[in-house]
């Protein structure tokens, strides 16, 4: 059983590592490794990990932003995620959903009741369904060529 919760400090080093087998997986176009100290930076309310056996599996972090999409109100704050990562030998156990709902969760307990992702996943087809299946909708599609 793995347990989720905020990221503190002690955390990063592990963090570094899932970050760089992120970017060794080659899934997303242009986006490298954190490295610690950049990862550090990052930590507060909105950055929370999964954790097993004392071995971080999985991350997500994000942060509170003033909208000035169409989707939602102006100015009405919302939660960018800004990454969700589980280890491979992982994926098949609802962590990456866990990890979602906690750090919307930690918004919504803040008053923040919106949500924004964006995903530059090769595997698109899949991470649309991972979110839709969390509650949330197509709104904006960029393609290239």
């Amino acid at each position: 059983m793995s347990t989720i919760r905020k990221c503190t400090l002690k955390d990063v080093p592990q963090i570094a590592v899932l970050s760089r087998l992120w970017s060794d997986e080659a899934v997303t176009f242009a986006y490298p490794a954190a490295s610690e100290d950049k990862i550090a930076q990052r930590l507060g309310d909105y950055f929370w990990i999964a954790e097993k056996d004392g071995l971080v599996i999985g991350y997500t972090h994000g942060a509170v932003q003033t909208s000035h999409y169409p989707v939602f109100p102006l100015n009405a704050p919302l939660l960018e995620i800004y990454e969700v990562y589980v280890h491979p030998d992982y994926r098949a156990d609802g962590i990456g959903h866990q990890l979602v709902d906690s750090i919307i969760g930690e918004a919504e307990s803040n008053g923040v009741m919106h949500a924004l992702v964006g995903s530059s996943n090769l595997d698109w087809s899949r991470i649309v369904g991972f979110y839709e299946r969390l509650g949330f909708k197509m709104w904006y599609v960029q393609m290239y060529r």
